[in-house]
Order: C-alpha cells, then structure tokens, then sequence
C-alpha cells in the first residue's frame, strides 16, 4: 500500500510579526505557507501584504492587533473595499510558537467555515474560541473611527449640573431624635 499524503490545506501568508518558526509547523502538518519576509512586497505596510496576499490568493495571518488607528482603518477599509481573508492570532507576537500553531490548527473549523460562507474578512483566533469579524463588521468599525475622528462626540463633556447637597440617611440615634 503506497504511503498516504497529507490533506492539502490552506495557503496561508505570515506577517513578520508571527514566529518564522510556525512556518516549519504549519508547512509539516500540510499547509501552503510563505512567510512575507520572503517575498517582495514592503513588510512594514501592513495594507501592502494584505492585497499581496489577496492578489497570490493567500489568507494573511498575522498578530497585529492594529492599535495604531490609522493602520486599523487602512486594514479594516482595504478588507472592506476590495476583500482579502485575515487571520489575526490572539496574544502578543513573543509568545511559544507552538501555541500560535494550535491557535490555528484547533479553530481550523471555525475560520475555515467562516472564509467559506463570508470569503472576506478578518476572524481572531484566541486560546477560548473565534471571533469572526465579515466586511460589514469591519465597515462599521471604519466608520465608528472616522465618526470619533470628526465629530469626537464620545468624548463630549456632560452638561453642567447645578450643585445641590446630597441628602444623607439619618443615623438610627438621629431618627429616634427627631421621633421624641
């Protein structure tokens, strides 16, 4: 009996910030992965890979948790616009990548059937589950950020109350005062 093939699974894309060694792994258990250090497109814009990604028909998978607000919406607006797929991998970029690769490996099912129903879009994968995060999600996301940007409502001071004292609850000895 000839020796069975592993499954052919995804093509996946990894940012910089994800351990070159979740390469190895994920590449050994049957996935299709380049690592964006190694092909030519400029690593520090993360736009940049993302339609790379989408051009090579790749899934990018990266860490970033795009604190940097510019960079979210740049990222959740190209999505948006144009598509691509993002798996982003919970917890910081310096942790074991083993758990990196489980990360991926044990949600497999979610993002994958996520990709399949929604094609684009962004899905978190963390130790506890998934959060699936469609174009529309992310469109909303954009438009929260330039609605703060503009507006800057959330922010918006309370109106101004008059001071008035509180009223405070007589002690028990107080009450029986007053009863006499």
């Amino acid at each position: 009996m000839p020796p069975q093939r592993l499954p052919k699974l995804e093509r996946l894309l990894l940012d910089t910030d994800v351990n070159a060694y979740v390469e190895r792994y994920l590449t050994a258990v049957g996935f299709d992965v380049l690592f964006a250090a190694r092909v030519d497109v400029d690593v520090r814009d993360d736009t940049a890979i993302l339609k790379w990604a989408r051009r090579h028909r790749r899934i990018l998978v990266c860490h970033d948790k795009h604190r940097d607000g510019q960079t979210r919406v740049k990222l959740f607006l190209e999505v948006y616009e144009n598509g691509g797929r993002v798996i982003r991998i919970g917890g910081t970029p310096d942790q074991p990548p083993i758990t990196s690769v489980g990360k991926i490996l044990v949600r497999r099912a979610d993002w994958s059937a996520f990709f399949k129903e929604n094609n684009d879009g962004m899905v978190l994968v963390h130790g506890t589950g998934t959060k699936p995060m469609p174009r529309s999600y992310l469109h909303r996301q954009v438009q929260g950020a330039f609605f703060d940007a503009t507006d800057n409502l959330r922010k918006r001071k309370k109106a101004h109350r008059p001071y008035r004292p509180r009223k405070t609850p007589a002690s028990p000895e107080q009450a029986a005062l007053n009863m006499r």
